[in-house]
């Protein structure tokens, strides 16, 4: 056992100017990577904090005119978004493009089947049409009855996000009943009965086959989304006229959404604009983060590499000296070990000198730089998960890149001199 102590030790020792090299590119690629990270998290939260409100969205979401009156319930419940309003809005100077949410205006429940049992309950619906909902549906035949209006194998349905939500937190947590995984809904099979619920029903109720879609976030409503083609085809069967709940609004740029917001606000009509990121910004934050994980990856190559080169030369140099460990008893798999445990712990020192070095690099930069960029404050945003992703690869690299010098050398007749 103190023979093994005392070869370990002395492979620990052995390379010393290539195992410096070894240390000093994993140490450089460390702090490389590190500042990249902290550069990555500060500029995502200067994005967060400043842009989110600086820079409006280009997107309106309009909703039917604030109800007033004196009374709990009031026959004045504002101005309905109608076909009406919606041609108004369109010809507003600065809109770019208008996406109604249509309201199916019947009494409507579905039923859902699972072996024996049969449970029913109210809902709301809601159509959308195809463009504004394409990306959220699940595959191709599901896209194509969306927008062909193909029902055969049932009416194609999206479950907003605030749905699954309110059944998880809610109904699901009262009631010790399992969640719901919004990624695996798509494709599940129900009833759904139009101009009937617990509440009231119309003459001529029907009820038609439903499958779901996929879910959404786009819109926001405890009910369901179908095709707008059959929404308005069931107001249509039950004499209803058209009624959108609400319409999304996306401007032709940022200097026009407050200008918009106003000319919507003078149709007596409610318009909201969220504190979302704009898709301009989250393009460029996208683009910087991709540059980023480009160069780290970059780094990352280039010091396996640079190991991988250290690793083979410092393999052969000393391959005599592992023939006369062979020779006096030593196994493959210790030398291996030896080798290994060397690269190892070589990383893990790189890592802990390259964090400190970085992290008082930081310190010294918040203390003592006063950065003139408006709003902006360098901080040491670091993620414990990144940090230990960093430590992870500082560890292993080396260790990886050695393996297939000390193959070859296995392979090469390792016991012959």
């Amino acid at each position: 056992m103190i023979q093994k102590i005392y070869l370990i030790l002395k492979e620990l020792a052995g390379n010393k100017f290539i195992s410096f090299i070894v240390f000093s590119v994993i140490t450089i690629s460390v702090i490389i990577t590190i500042s990249f990270l902290v550069i990555s998290s500060n500029f995502n939260s200067y994005i967060k904090h400043n842009f989110a409100t600086s820079i409006p969205p280009d997107e309106i979401l309009v909703k039917q005119g604030k109800s007033k009156g004196f009374f709990l319930f009031s026959e004045n419940s504002g101005r309905p978004i109608d076909e009406e309003a919606l041609k108004k809005i369109k010809s507003l100077k600065g809109v770019e493009k208008i996406n109604p949410v249509i309201a199916v205006a019947v009494p409507t429940s579905a039923t859902i089947s699972f072996f024996t049992f049969n449970y029913r309950s109210d809902l709301i619906c809601a159509g959308a049409d195809y463009k504004f909902v394409e990306k959220n549906l699940a595959n191709p035949e599901i896209r194509q009855a969306w927008k062909r209006g193909d029902y055969a194998k049932g009416i194609p349905v999206l479950v907003p996000i605030a749905l699954i939500d309110s059944y998880n937190n809610g109904l699901a947590a009262a009631n010790d009943l399992p969640e719901i995984v919004p990624e695996k809904i798509a494709g599940l099979k129900f009833k759904i009965t139009f101009g009937l619920s617990s509440l009231s029903y119309l003459t001529g109720y029907f009820e038609k086959q439903a499958i779901i879609a996929g879910y959404t976030e786009k819109i926001n409503l405890t009910g369901l989304i179908i095709p707008m083609k059959a929404a308005q085809e069931i107001n249509a069967h039950f004499g209803k006229e058209n009624r959108y709940i609400f319409a999304y609004i996306k401007v032709k740029d940022h200097k026009w959404t407050e200008s918009v917001k106003k000319q919507i606000q003078n149709l007596k009509l409610s318009a909201e604009t969220g504190t979302s990121l704009s898709p301009q910004i989250i393009a460029l934050q996208r683009s910087v983060n991709y540059f980023i994980t480009v160069m780290i990856g970059l780094v990352i190559t280039l010091a396996s590499v640079a190991v991988a080169l250290c690793s083979a030369t410092a393999v052969w140099d000393r391959i005599e000296y592992y023939r006369i460990l062979r020779i006096l008893g030593s196994t493959k798999i210790f030398i291996a070990f030896t080798i290994l445990l060397k690269n190892a712990l070589s990383g893990f020192a790189a890592f802990w000198i390259g964090f400190s070095v970085m992290k008082k690099i930081s310190i010294y930069i918040m203390n003592s730089l006063s950065l003139s960029i408006p709003g902006f404050k360098f901080q040491w945003i670091l993620q414990k998960e990144h940090l230990f992703a960093v430590a992870i690869v500082s560890i292993s690299l080396p260790v990886i890149s050695s393996l297939p010098a000390i193959i070859r050398m296995f392979s090469s007749k390792l016991d012959h001199s």
